[in-house]
């Protein structure tokens, strides 16, 4: 009975972290995000990823070409999958799927360590995990759909590295490892870097003595031409990087990777790094059995040390944000590291190091929390703002086909850093009938049908305070005031349409007496829902159209209030979804208190 209550309380344990880690994910998405596609997607995805697959002229060659130094497949594969789901293209979506891997694959590492230093340390590591992942220091990940090569490198780079130090040499899982492995190369190019590491380990077992085979020795070979051949495949880029070994900018590249979220020198490097160096003195002074676990927690430094050395070289010393959730996962590694250099020693000991360990960790999350103020707060706003400003600028090119929307605007005033070149972009009808909703034209109306004819304004249908729409309206807001009455017709064609559904913004006073709002299709009628009148403001409902041909019928027969239509526009299947699941991140939020205060109450 008491096993269960534990496994009970770990399952809480691990819920509260994952609640909570979604909500703060999810508020930081709804706060600053953008649906509108930015920089590197109108290219690696509109261009030369969904345009070649709606075409069917993609090839599996597509997949793995290069994007920068990186074969993407991963990301790829995952695009496709969430364009063909959706039916639309929305980033929003694919940054709330990126929160989901990031928070999983949080777990599993979580998971893995403690079945090396212990099961009891999961609220420990669970707590540091919290603020150490859920500040917005690596915003860039979080707020670009185009990012989940990050969590898919260091996913399969852990349990590639996991099957690696359980598994004997060709072992059913040792090779599972190697196909990992390759996943994380196609992933991220520093992917390569779990061979590396699988390749380090195998001959600290070989030359101390732990596993010394022919076997071993093969194994060994196998891995070094996988990273070698990685290497082989990767192409060098001559921006931003340093291309030197052992240079003095590379050495400093090094200092300032190590050193974050300190200032940088080799003092804070030194205190970073201090954990995890001296655990690898412990395992190499003591030597423990092949079968012990901590190696992997020892392939895991190695591991991040090659990928440190890989943004240094190839990135020089730029702590630019999307780096930052590789740097933030060796300061996890260095803490867990301090519980497993405990476990060399008696109590005594053991109390000295678990102190430190809190002091220091105290001191990173500090740290980390300053810099965040420091270097993230003004670039964060910067971004939401000028988000708005280029999802307006490219709407309006869209809807009008006026280059002047997008020609000689301030760098981040459009989505792209060539007006050209995304004008190009967004000539393909195939992008065009896939842009996200809040860019997209809206669905082409073929015949409006008034009655009495000279009743229900074009555009200027609406109380004068209300919003201007981006599109075309019509209402009941007359000359007059309220008090025009009559009914109006839209008929739509829904015939090329991706997803069943659209979204109607709708002004005025719908639910008010003698007022209806209706779909018509094939001759049946569906009223237009909404929970409350929107007033003199814009709000969205949604309906589910079938393909072909629609019409909404606006009846307003009531001459003291007035309501007004939008034009609909198509959203993706899951859009909705999306929408709610960012609108109620607070409900996230107070579960994971809750579960996380339950899981913390006695037996």
């Amino acid at each position: 009975m008491r096993s269960y209550k534990k496994k009970n309380h770990v399952f809480l344990q691990y819920g509260a972290f994952a609640l909570l880690f979604l909500g703060i994910k999810l508020l930081i998405i709804q706060s600053f995000g953008n649906a509108t596609p930015f920089w590197d997607q109108w290219d690696a995805e509109a261009a030369n990823l969904y345009e070649p697959f709606l075409n069917g002229t993609l090839s599996w060659q597509d997949l793995f070409a290069t994007h920068n130094e990186h074969r993407i497949f991963t990301t790829r594969i995952l695009a496709l999958i969430l364009l063909m789901a959706n039916g639309i293209w929305n980033p929003l979506l694919q940054m709330v799927v990126n929160a989901g891997l990031h928070i999983a694959t949080t777990i599993l590492l979580i998971l893995l360590i403690t079945q090396v230093i212990g099961r009891k340390y999961t609220p420990a590591l669970l707590l540091i995990a919290i603020p150490l992942f859920g500040i917005p220091y690596d915003w860039e990940n979080t707020l670009t759909g185009f990012q989940a090569q990050f969590y898919f490198l260091i996913l399969f780079s852990i349990l590639s590295l996991w099957f690696f130090s359980i598994s004997k040499p060709f072992s059913l899982r040792w090779w599972i490892g190697v196909s990992v492995a390759t996943l994380a190369f196609f992933s991220f190019a520093s992917g390569v870097f779990a061979f590396a590491s699988a390749v380090f380990m195998g001959c600290v077992s070989y030359f101390l003595r732990l596993r010394r085979t022919k076997k071993q020795i093969i194994a060994i070979l196998i891995l070094t031409a996988g990273f070698v051949a990685g290497i082989a495949f990767t192409p060098l880029s001559s921006s931003n990087a340093v291309r030197t070994l052992f240079t003095h900018d590379f050495f400093k590249a090094i200092i300032n990777i190590i050193s974050w979220p300190l200032t940088p020198n080799i003092f804070s490097a030194l205190f970073c790094a201090f954990p995890a160096i001296v655990f690898m003195g412990c395992m190499l002074w003591k030597r423990p059995d092949i079968n012990d676990r901590r190696w992997f927690l020892m392939s895991l430094i190695v591991w991040l040390l090659g990928q440190d050395l890989s943004v240094a070289f190839g990135r020089g010393g730029g702590l630019a944000p999307r780096y930052l959730s590789l740097f933030a996962l060796s300061l996890l590694i260095n803490f867990a590291s301090f519980i497993a250099i405990s476990q060399f020693f008696e109590k005594e000991k053991k109390r000295l190091i678990k102190k430190t360990s809190i002091a220091w960790a105290f001191i990173i999350l500090i740290s980390i929390t300053f810099y965040t103020q420091k270097h993230v707060s003004d670039k964060i706003l910067e971004r939401r703002d000028t988000a708005i400003i280029h999802e307006s600028n490219t709407r309006n090119y869209l809807l009008s086909n006026d280059f002047v929307y997008l020609e000689n605007k301030p760098l981040f005033h459009i989505p792209y850093p060539s007006a050209k070149r995304l004008a190009s972009i967004l000539e393909s009808k195939s992008v065009r009938n896939i842009l996200p909703f809040s860019i997209r034209e809206p669905i082409n109306y073929i015949a409006v049908h008034k009655n009495p004819d000279n009743k229900f304004l074009f555009n200027q249908c609406c109380y004068p305070s209300t919003p201007k729409s981006e599109h075309i309206t019509f209402g009941s807001y007359g000359k007059k005031g309220d008090i025009t009455t009559g009914k109006i017709e839209i008929e739509f064609d829904f015939t090329q349409s991706q997803s069943p559904w659209v979204a109607i913004p709708i002004a005025g006073y719908p639910l008010a007496e003698n007022i209806k709002l209706e779909i018509e299709q094939n001759g049946e009628r569906t009223p237009i829902t909404m929970e409350h009148n929107p007033r003199e403001s814009w709000q969205t409902t949604y309906m589910k159209i079938r393909k072909g041909i629609f019409s909404i019928h606006l009846t307003d027969l009531n001459p003291e209030i007035w309501v007004a239509v939008g034009m609909p526009v198509e959203i993706g299947r899951l859009d909705r979804f999306v929408n709610t699941l960012l609108s109620n991140y607070y409900i996230f939020l107070i579960m994971g208190i809750v579960f996380g205060t339950y899981s913390t109450m006695p037996d």
